[in-house]
């Protein structure tokens, strides 16, 4: 796999200013030489949150959150390093140069590359038809009846695929691209081989991005009454689309789905851009009824409980059922909200209004208590053969709850409510099976947090601010063996570039980025070079009169020989010997 060259990183951070790109997120306050917030990583009242432009890097102060603009965009958005980058590069228009790979590699990112462009065009020409074509007429009268305005169409990019063969296809070859290209974008389909034709044809276009806001693919509605076409074709498997990994709205919806810590699945886009615009902004639609293991992985990114809006009929229960695997699998609280009969989210909220909607949200029961409902008012739990068939039924997702005292509180709930002992639900609890969706996540880890000493903390800024004091600390030795947490300061002096705090922070991450963005770099040091000296000379003596201290203690134990007696003397002299040198000048 490719990697970004540090050139191109290095150009990425020097072009993003950070309190613009915080800035673009939400307000930042001007307090005298920094800016503040509300934390966006933690709840609090107060600003603690810190932007500092001198050292183009955050801090707050109430949770620990810290680092350079990369870092934020990371942290805040749930994306991985390479995804930040590319954000950034693309927000202040930094072409992305990438470490050859091979020719292999370069065949593939220059046809995801033309394949993007491609589905670009194709958005914005859809578009054009929906909000300007006679032809499309049919199309802004559904989406008008469906409370969608003009606005709404736009923000969401929604479009209209005119009844013909082969438009599109004229269009796109317009802007050169090749019939491969067509083909491969999963727009143009044939039969026996033969020329090429539209996918979509009369048709409302909804545009599939992925989280980073990319146009991957596309599902289209149709207008006409017509029993032999599919309500909905979507776009095929494509070299861009893989269609259970991608999360319908999660581009637009992540940051609300962090806020509230809980997502609301809705079946298809129509219900959850009604849900959106209504001001219910934490709602995802997975493309497909039922979750994959891959879309459950992405959505544990965000939140930690998942509220399955599906269609209360038997096909809903099923997709319901279908996607409890993934979901549980990856350690994610299960919820289902039970809409009024006849209802989805979009006609409930044209009919009775967004609160109507948020109270069904909020009156969602827990997967487990749904079932055992709706099992009570099919009539199963008035003999044995329903509630044993209830048991088969639940047993398999119960065991797959990570978080053991929930599965045993669960478990006990169920038992009760069926009136049986909890053994007879527990034999119930096998693993799914192989044919399941499996789980291969690893637990979440928890966020380590880094103290620095004094002594360290001064040479970290020293060698922050200072090329020539890092190409010291590579000839001085290893800090890890002066400081538990020398291990920063070697990072450090590993990073080679000019005397640029920001580009060295970011190099570094994970945790001893959060713990350096606390450094107070605004004030410069004058003479760094002998002041990480002498500051070194103090650690290294601090570090041997612990081991002095130490040996002192060995002296004092009973029963020790005299032999070993004078050896542990003889090393402790050489060691204040050497506490003695460590201060000395140097030549």
């Amino acid at each position: 796999m490719a990697l970004i060259s540090e050139e191109t990183i290095q150009r990425v951070v020097e072009a993003n200013d950070i309190v613009e790109v915080i800035g673009s997120y939400f307000p930042l306050k001007r307090a005298g030489t920094s800016f503040r917030a509300i934390c966006p990583f933690h709840r609090e009242k107060s600003p603690s949150f810190h932007v500092t432009p001198a050292r183009q890097s955050f801090h707050c102060f109430g949770c620990g959150a810290g680092g350079g603009v990369l870092r934020f965009v990371m942290d805040y958005e749930h994306i991985d390093f390479p995804t930040a980058v590319r954000r950034l590069a693309q927000r202040a228009g930094v072409p992305v140069i990438e470490d050859v790979g091979g020719p292999d590699d370069d065949k593939k990112r220059g046809l995801r590359q033309r394949l993007l462009g491609l589905h670009a065009e194709a958005s914005a020409w859809f578009h054009k038809n929906l909000l300007k074509s006679p032809e499309a007429a049919p199309a802004r009268a559904y989406l008008k009846a469906r409370a969608i305005t003009g606005d709404i169409a736009r923000s969401w990019l929604l479009g209209y695929a005119p009844d013909s063969w082969d438009a599109l296809l004229d269009f796109l070859r317009e802007r050169r691209f090749s019939e491969d290209e067509i083909a491969q974008s999963g727009l143009a389909t044939s039969k026996e081989e033969s020329h090429l034709y539209s996918r979509f044809r009369g048709r409302v276009m909804f545009p599939i991005r992925n989280d980073y806001g990319e146009v991957v693919a596309f599902s289209g509605r149709v207008l006409a009454d017509d029993p032999k076409a599919a309500k909905y074709v979507n776009s095929p498997e494509t070299p861009l689309f893989t269609k259970g990994k991608i999360l319908y709205g999660l581009d637009k919806t992540k940051r609300d789905l962090i806020d509230k810590n809980a997502a609301i699945v809705c079946e298809g886009q129509i219900d959850l851009i009604s849900a959106y615009e209504s001001g219910v902004r934490h709602v995802i639609a997975p493309q497909g009824t039922a979750f994959t293991g891959d879309q459950a992985r992405l959505l544990r990114r965000f939140v930690e409980t998942v509220l399955l809006c599906f269609d209360s009929d038997s096909a809903g229960q099923k997709a319901v059922a279908r996607s409890l695997p993934a979901l549980l699998g990856q350690g994610l609280s299960v919820r289902v909200i039970a809409l009024p009969p006849g209802e989805d989210p979009d006609s409930l909220i044209r009919k009775q209004g967004a609160d109507a909607f948020l109270q069904a949200v909020a009156d969602a029961k827990d997967f487990f208590e749904h079932a055992t409902d709706a099992a009570a008012a099919a009539g199963e739990l008035s003999s044995p053969e329903g509630k044993a068939g209830l048991v088969r039924r639940l047993g398999p997702p119960l065991a797959l709850i990570q978080d053991a005292a929930l599965r045993e509180s669960l478990l006990g709930r169920l038992a009760s409510r069926l009136a049986l002992p909890q053994q007879a639900v527990r034999a119930a609890m096998k693993p799914p099976s192989a044919s399941e969706p499996d789980d291969d996540s690893q637990p979440v880890p928890e966020v380590e947090t880094i103290s620095l000493s004094p002594g360290l903390s001064m040479l970290c800024r020293l060698a922050l601010g200072s090329r020539s004091v890092r190409e010291w600390l590579r000839e001085a030795g290893t800090a890890k063996d002066l400081d538990p947490n020398g291990r920063i300061l070697d990072e450090i002096a590993r990073v080679e570039c000019e005397d640029d705090h920001p580009v060295a922070l970011h190099l570094i991450g994970g945790a001893a980025e959060r713990a350096l963005s606390a450094l107070d770099m605004s004030r410069p040091i004058t003479d760094p070079l002998p002041k990480a000296r002498e500051t070194w000379a103090g650690l290294a003596s601090q570090n041997l009169s612990r081991e002095i201290e130490g040996l002192k203690s060995r002296l004092a134990e009973s029963g020790i020989l005299a032999t070993e007696r004078a050896r542990i003397q003889k090393l402790i002299l050489d060691l204040k010997i050497r506490v003695a040198d460590s201060f000395r000048p140097s030549p």
